[in-house]
């Protein structure tokens, strides 16, 4: 009696060498992608508290028809304040830091952005300050003048992590930039 032998399922060694090298291959090329990605989406986190930072202050300033006083604090704490009325005296609010290695930051390769606020410094805003948020949503300077500005962020000796919040004065709008290797875009 003759047996037919079958061809048993399965894969050679040398299939599973070829395959386990092009995963190691493979997993080479996503390390550093995955670094990138990673730090620009810190950098995107604190770059949203800042706005919400801002956004908050402007809107109770609104709401509670008083002036808030924003303070940048060291090179990575934003803190507000609200003045009382009629005595003047000031109010903590908040005290948000920044996460993530994140800092006010000017990279002194790097434009200013579209908006051309200035970027003499990391905080760069038109007048004097103090800056502060009235009771109508604009933004003012110590004179009581309205006040244009910009934020830069970063981590230190990372300019892909650049990002910049500016603030229109007359309005209180706000506009958010990311630095993408070539030049500023705004969402």
């Amino acid at each position: 009696m003759k047996r037919n032998r079958q061809p048993q399922a399965g894969f050679t060694l040398i299939e599973m060498m070829i395959v386990i090298a092009v995963g190691i291959i493979l997993a080479g090329m996503v390390v550093p992608v995955t670094k990138g990605v990673l730090a620009g989406a810190k950098a995107d986190s604190s770059l949203g508290a800042t706005i919400d930072v801002l956004t908050q202050a402007r809107d109770q300033a609104v709401a509670q028809r008083r002036n808030f006083e924003l303070s940048f604090v060291g090179n990575n704490h934003i803190q507000v304040w609200r003045i009382e009325v009629p005595s003047g005296s000031r109010t903590q609010i908040m005290d948000i830091p920044l996460d993530n290695k994140q800092q006010f930051q000017k990279f002194a390769s790097l434009p200013d952005t579209p908006d051309a606020f200035g970027n003499a410094t990391a905080i760069q805003f038109s007048g004097t300050g103090p800056w502060m948020f009235t009771s109508d949503g604009s933004l003012i300077d110590s004179n009581g003048d309205v006040s244009n500005g910009t934020i830069f962020l970063g981590v230190p000796n990372d300019v892909m992590t650049a990002r910049a919040v500016t603030v229109f004065g007359a309005t209180g709008l706000m506009r958010t930039w990311r630095w993408r290797g070539t030049k500023w875009f705004s969402n």
